[in-house]
C-alpha cells in the first residue's frame, strides 16, 4: 500500500525530499494500486517496468558491475530534469515523494576504480559477480540496507557523474507520496490570499520570528514564504501590512 501524507507532515517529521520517481504510465498505475515493490533480478523485464541498469560486461579489472548502481531498491532522484528522463522525457504524472529515512549515506564519485572499491567494501563479491550478478547484487544490497535506510549518489562534478543524482531506498514502507488533499488550512502547501491586491499564492515555508524582533511585527509569531500566481516569491513576510495573508 502506498503511504501518503501532507507536505506539512513531511516537513514536521524531517522527511527527506522532495524526490521523484520516473516511470511509464503503466508503472505509475501499478505503484498507485500496489505501492512500491523491490524487484530482485535482471534489469530488462517487461513485467516490472525496470529497464535501467548495468550491462553484463567487465566494468573494472575484469569485474562486472552490480545490476543496479546502489543495489536492489526503489530509485528516486532529487533532480527534476533527471526524473523526466526516466519518465519518458516528460514531467507529466510526476509526483512529489518524501522519505522517512533516519540513516542516509551520501556518496559522490564517478571513476570506475573508485566505484568498484566502494561496491566491494559494501559486500559486493567479485568472484560471485563473475558467475552470478543477481546473487552478488543481493549481497551488496543486504550489506547496505543493514546499515542505511537509503543511499544518495549525488553524481556531481565538473560534469554529471555516471547517471547523475539518484537515491536508492531499501524499504518501501518509508516512502510517502504527498497528497495535497491532506493539506490543512495554514499548512505548508496551502493556498493563501493577499487581501491588498486579491492575489492567490501557495505557502512554501513558515519559520518563527526571533523573539527580539516580535515587537516589530505587531505580535505576529511567524514569517511566511509565499509563491504568488504572479509576481514571483516573497520571502520572510509576516501577516502585517503591506502584505496581509489569509490562509484557506
Amino acid at each position: 500500500m502506498l503511504k501518503t501524507c501532507s507536505l506539512q507532515y513531511a516537513k514536521d517529521h524531517d522527511f527527506f525530499g522532495p524526490v521523484w520517481h520516473g516511470t511509464s504510465e503503466k508503472g505509475r498505475e501499478v505503484i498507485e494500486r500496489e505501492g512500491f515493490k523491490v524487484f530482485y533480478g535482471y534489469q530488462a523485464n517487461a513485467d516490472t517496468g525496470i529497464a535501467n541498469g548495468y550491462d553484463d560486461r567487465p566494468y573494472y579489472d575484469g569485474i562486472p558491475a552490480p545490476i543496479h548502481h546502489l543495489g536492489f531498491g526503489i530509485y528516486f532522484t532529487t533532480v527534476l530534469s533527471i526524473a523526466k528522463q526516466f519518465n519518458l522525457g516528460t514531467g507529466r504524472g510526476l509526483v512529489d515523494y518524501y522519505i522517512d529515512t533516519k540513516s542516509n549515506d551520501i556518496i559522490n564519485f564517478g571513476a570506475n576504480k573508485t566505484m568498484m572499491q566502494w561496491w566491494i567494501k559494501n559486500g559486493y563479491d567479485p568472484a560471485v559477480a563473475k558467475m552470478d550478478r543477481v546473487t552478488a547484487t543481493r549481497l551488496l544490497t543486504d550489506h547496505l540496507k543493514a546499515q542505511f535506510d537509503s543511499v544518495w549518489f549525488k553524481g556531481k562534478g565538473l560534469y554529471r557523474l555516471l547517471d547523475g543524482d539518484q537515491l536508492c531506498v531499501y524499504d518501501p514502507g518509508i516512502i510517502y507520496k504527498i497528497d495535497k488533499a491532506l493539506t490543512q488550512e495554514g499548512d505548508i502547501g496551502s493556498k493563501v490570499f493577499r487581501i491588498s491586491d486579491g492575489m492567490w499564492g501557495v505557502l512554501l515555508q513558515k519559520r518563527d520570528i526571533p523573539e527580539q524582533a516580535l515587537r516589530f511585527h505587531g505580535g505576529e509569531a511567524q514569517f511566511f514564504t509565499v509563491r504568488w500566481q504572479k509576481g514571483g516569491t516573497d520571502y520572510d513576510q509576516s501577516s502585517r501590512k503591506p502584505v496581509t495573508l489569509v490562509t484557506g
